[in-house]
């Protein structure tokens, strides 16, 4: 009897895991979202996944981020950012269950250009609410967005000197999710 229930043991154990191999290996290749270009993690698979074939057969129609930029170049927000401060400001959409990145800018200096490199602070929005955005109300959508489960924000730096390096800008620290105790 004794013998019988150890075997029924490790047979069990070898079925659990096979099913978590496999199931890491189904992630791996069909699931894991590949690196982006100016992102910290490594590089690229040399095969590409399945969220790469799905960016490249995706047909989300974008909005326009012309008149964004437009917009976004008058917002208070973005002319009380200071010359060495570096706010990234990402869009994104999910298409078959993959994030897809439609437009990265920064901000520094006072100024919006496009770039996907990381700032100080990270602010990931669902491209969704780019039309949304007028002249005065991009911390509303900023709220907004994170109400609705649609924002992912976080710092890059330490609290003091994300303080001192954003001094000037403490009256957007709700609109930012910035947490300074």
């Amino acid at each position: 009897m004794k013998g019988k229930r150890g075997l029924a043991g490790i047979i069990i154990a070898l079925i659990i895991a096979g099913v978590v191999a496999g199931g890491a290996a189904v992630y791996t290749i069909y699931l894991h979202e590949p690196d982006t270009p100016g992102s910290s993690g490594p590089s690229a698979p040399s095969t590409p996944s399945r969220c790469y074939y799905v960016a490249q057969n995706d047909t989300y129609v974008k909005p326009d981020f012309d008149r964004l930029k437009q917009v976004m170049q008058n917002q208070p927000i973005v002319l009380d950012v200071p010359e060495k401060g570096k706010i990234s400001l990402r869009f994104f959409h999910f298409t078959d269950g993959c994030r897809i990145w439609d437009k990265s800018y920064i901000l520094s200096n006072g100024q919006i250009t496009e770039n996907s490199e990381n700032g100080d602070i990270q602010v990931w929005i669902h491209s969704s609410y780019v039309d949304s955005v007028d002249e005065s109300n991009f911390c509303d959508m900023v709220k907004e967005a994170r109400n609705n489960g649609d924002l992912a924000q976080w710092s890059e730096i330490g609290e003091a000197t994300l303080l001192w390096r954003y001094k000037s800008m403490l009256k957007y620290r709700e609109c930012l999710g910035l947490k300074i105790t």
